[in-house]
């Protein structure tokens, strides 16, 4: 006897591009409203794409603040670090936090 598959549960995001492909075959004959889903969908996919870029910027900065944690708990006990130097390793952080917001942001 086979063990039960799971099934796996679509995002939100998914499930609207399921919609949507339901609804191009539903309104396949009837111009105007055809229209109106391709437009739909072509919305779906900017969103979609606008997230991608937001959560690619996102986990850059992660990575990159997981990079200078690690950097400043290697360094040894007597070597300071300046505000200066800190906010010069913070910057690029900022600026992909920055961006990322905006990507999403703008989907939003």
């Amino acid at each position: 006897m086979r063990a039960p598959i799971a099934k796996l549960e679509l995002s939100r995001l998914q499930q609207l591009q399921e919609q949507i492909k339901q609804l191009r075959i539903i309104t396949a004959g009837q111009d105007e409203v055809y229209d109106l889903v391709k437009l739909l969908e072509q919305r779906y996919l900017q969103a979609d794409e606008g997230l991608i870029h937001g959560i690619l910027h996102v986990h850059a900065a992660n990575q990159g603040l997981h990079a200078l944690m690690t950097l400043l708990q290697d360094s040894q006990e007597n070597k300071q670090v300046n505000c200066d130097q800190m906010a010069a390793l913070l910057e690029p952080i900022r600026q992909e936090l920055q961006a990322g917001f905006v990507q999403i942001s703008d989907v939003i």
